[in-house]
């Protein structure tokens, strides 16, 4: 039999794909289904797949909880079986047997012109000619292109079931659509750019169209389209200093909870939370490890698990970058005479591996830290269809008795902190005063278009293009976390961490960190020619407006899976302007 799956891994799952997308299969393209479709098909619960971070949760999702999604090896199930609900879609299928023309038809009822053949086949077949067009809006929804409506939108519709394609080629203008049985046709290169009614249906949930839901228009998009899904993504650096081991038995939501309310009967210790720790179902080699753990680390982690004070993303960043500073000055985790069982530490700076490095231009020395170890913990709170900026944000959250769900992944890997130690950035030039009304002129608490932001993010995305040469990493497998905290309109530190991350409990190589010794070379290459760009002076006169400064692909962008931002907010010519 052949192969009727995709691969897909949780990472993936987070970053690309996720509820309504459409993932091609080799038997055809389907529809990812909402994620509580997926624990119901199982018979789990969330719960059992939760991944505890509860700066995210409660600083960030408003209390809501993550869960990575489940696989194979996880339920029972072997590699070839699949476990994610898809629907297929879509559901009209474009049959080239014909020498003159082409079939367009419904792939249940298979290609009238193609003969008899067993159901099986007429289906795999289908799935294998799936239309390349469906229709979307910017409310989110996604539906079959109105073929019917498309062709007969200047006569009565006909009964068929199918309609005959001409034309093809370079230029959609070249197709025409014809019904068989009235002769009516529609140019469908003219069809393409108009703009239609939308049917108001979310297919990862099922059920009918339902027209009266929706006022936005819909347009014809492919479904390959890298704008017919566009995932909003939030992440956190966990700052937290413990072992890897002792988080994850720990971090047991009901076990925490029994924690807590020893806590507030002064009962907590090492035997009654051993205890609590074997009704809560902990398993016996977790609850060995917490019996030979000191003490004094189990009641430091519980103390760090339990106390979540920032709120909002931007609280949540300024607490990541004063852990990072801090781990500059004094090494992570500060202390590292426990006697407890050996395990890799969440968050790891070595001080005496700090360095510092003087720009090439010796206007700033900047203070250079490996992060030797770091876990990241990613969540895709929804997705725009259409358009990244004025799309409706889809939330991708499920409800599970009562509790509301995300969507996440936990990955660990190695990062490199940038900032300037105690000095302030001074930036000056022409580029500064209209970054700084842009920022004005929008939401205060949206940092992209301040000019530090702009600054730090320019000159993340060089050191991106040159950390990838040495590095053994590709741009696109770089991350990028740009901080600045800003009170009462002064901007009172800010850094820049580019990271490498993957699944997994064993994090990354060292491949970024190696680079820290050799960093003078990699910044003296990142900002060459950084006043140049092949695409100038078209380049250079981009206007100012719209978080767009000097920028294009052959001078700042990266890929999107680096960027935070999706390339916004950038200025070569502000980074060239304040050299450092």
């Amino acid at each position: 039999m052949s192969k009727s799956y995709q691969v897909i891994r949780p990472s993936q799952f987070i970053t690309t794909f996720g509820p309504g997308s459409v993932v091609e299969t080799p038997s055809g393209p389907v529809v990812l289904k909402s994620m509580d479709a997926l624990f119901t098909s199982l018979h789990r619960q969330p719960h059992e797949f939760e991944i505890i971070d509860e700066r995210l949760s409660k600083g960030i999702l408003d209390g809501a909880r993550i869960s990575t999604i489940p696989t194979n090896a996880e339920v029972g199930q072997a590699t070839e079986t699949w476990i994610y609900p898809t629907d297929g879609f879509p559901f009209w299928a474009l049959c080239a047997q014909h020498p003159n023309y082409q079939i367009l038809y419904q792939i249940g009822a298979g290609c009238p012109e193609c003969g008899r053949m067993p159901d099986w086949q007429r289906r795999q077949k289908g799935g294998r000619e799936a239309i390349r067009f469906v229709t979307a809006c910017q409310a989110g929804h996604l539906d079959e292109v109105p073929w019917q409506s498309l062709v007969h939108a200047q006569s009565k519709p006909c009964e068929t079931r199918h309609y005959r394609w001409y034309g093809g080629g370079r230029a959609l203008r070249l197709v025409r659509i014809e019904c068989p049985k009235c002769k009516a046709s529609v140019n469908f290169g003219s069809a393409y750019g108009r703009q239609w009614k939308c049917s108001g249906r979310r297919p990862e949930h099922g059920g009918r169209p339902d027209q009266s839901t929706c006022s936005q228009p819909a347009s014809i998009v492919q479904r390959g389209s890298a704008n017919l899904r566009i995932a909003e993504l939030v992440t956190a650096l966990t700052i937290l200093d413990m072992r890897v081991r002792l988080h994850d038995v720990l971090g047991s939501r009901e076990l925490l909870a029994r924690i807590d309310v020893l806590l507030e009967g002064d009962l907590l210790t090492h035997d009654t939370l051993l205890a609590q720790a074997k009704k809560c179902g902990i398993s016996p080699d977790d609850i060995e490890h917490l019996a030979r753990t000191p003490w004094s680390d189990i009641r430091s982690a519980v103390d760090q698990l339990l106390d979540v004070q920032p709120t909002g993303p931007n609280a949540v960043r300024d607490a990541e970058l004063e852990r990072l500073r801090d781990a500059a000055t004094n090494g992570a985790p500060v202390e590292e005479h426990s006697t407890g069982p050996a395990s890799p530490p969440l968050f790891e700076v070595k001080q005496v591996d700090v360095r510092s490095v003087t720009g090439p231009n010796g206007r700033t020395t900047f203070r250079v830290t490996p992060v030797s170890r770091l876990r990241m913990v990613m969540v895709q709170t929804g997705y725009r269809r259409l358009n990244p900026e004025t799309g409706h944000i889809i939330p991708t959250s499920f409800l599970d008795r009562g509790i509301t769900w995300y969507p996440g992944v936990e990955l660990f890997g190695e990062g490199i902190f940038i900032d300037l130690g105690d000095a302030p950035l001074v930036l000056e030039g022409r580029r500064v005063l209209p970054w700084q009304r842009l920022h004005m002129s929008g939401d205060p608490m949206d940092l992209t278009n301040h000019p530090t932001h702009v600054w730090w993010h320019s000159l993340s995305h060089r050191l991106l293009w040159a950390l990838s040469v040495d590095s053994g990493y590709s741009s696109a497998a770089i991350r990028e976390r740009v901080y600045v905290r800003v009170e009462d309109n002064n901007v009172i530190n800010s850094g820049l961490l580019l990271y490498t991350v993957q699944p997994g409990g064993d994090g990354t190589m060292g491949g970024l960190i190696s680079l820290v010794n050799r960093f003078e070379r990699v910044l003296e290459r990142a900002l060459r020619d950084v006043d140049t760009c092949s695409n100038d002076p078209l380049c250079e006169e981009a206007p100012q407006s719209g978080a767009d400064g000097a920028a294009c692909y052959s001078c700042l962008f990266v890929s999107e899976t680096s960027c935070e931002h999706r390339n916004h907010g950038l200025d070569r010519l502000l980074l060239s302007e304040n050299l450092p």
